[in-house]
């Protein structure tokens, strides 16, 4: 059985994960600087895959590299977002 504060703790950061993924998703789609970058991305994604056509694994092993380097970067991100908002909560005297 798990005690409750595991079991807060796994919603809370599922809850507000889905909450951050949402505003994410919502500003890609209009972004000027996001679609841009975007393209680029892809283009030269295109121009690797293109000159490794004998290698695909290598390529698909790459974006799983990059993927997975970038869920542990976006979860730091988020943590100390939190922890600046606890520090500035406790700043203002409301915690």
């Amino acid at each position: 059985m798990e005690n409750g504060y595991h079991s807060f703790a796994t919603n809370f950061k599922d809850c507000c994960a889905r909450s951050c993924t949402r505003l994410a998703y919502e500003k890609e789609k209009t972004d000027p600087d996001f679609i841009t970058a975007s393209q680029e991305c892809s283009e030269l994604y295109q121009s690797i895959q293109a000159k490794l056509s004998g290698d695909a694994l290598l390529l698909n092993r790459f974006d799983a590299a990059k993927n997975n380097e970038n869920a542990i970067s976006v979860e730091f991100v988020y943590q100390q977002g939190f922890q600046d908002c606890i520090y500035l909560l406790r700043w203002l005297g409301l915690l």
